[in-house]
């Protein structure tokens, strides 16, 4: 059993999600806390389009809520993190 992709994230300080996927699977297991309703679910979804878009850096995975419809996107961590990053810094005073 090898992991693929793991990640736990929380969704505009309200919602959860927690993503695994193991490399021998064709699907990974998702669970989430909505941060619109606060529904909570555990599912599996298909590894591929339209769970998956993009590629490399600018990958970002889809998701929707069962209860409301409330769509989770989800970008690469490293890409968050540049945004952070070019973000300008607020001198303190």
């Amino acid at each position: 059993m090898v992991i693929d992709y793991i990640t736990t994230r929380n969704l505009e300080g309200k919602g959860r999600i927690r993503i695994i996927k193991l490399k021998e699977e064709e699907e990974a297991e998702v669970e989430y806390i909505c941060p619109s309703c606060r529904y909570t679910e555990k599912r599996r979804e298909r590894w591929k389009e339209p769970f998956v878009n993009g590629s490399g850096l600018n990958q970002f995975f889809l998701l929707s809520c069962s209860k409301c419809g409330f769509t989770i996107k989800l970008s690469k961590l490293r890409k968050e993190i540049k945004k952070k990053d070019k973000l300008p810094v607020k001198k303190k005073i």
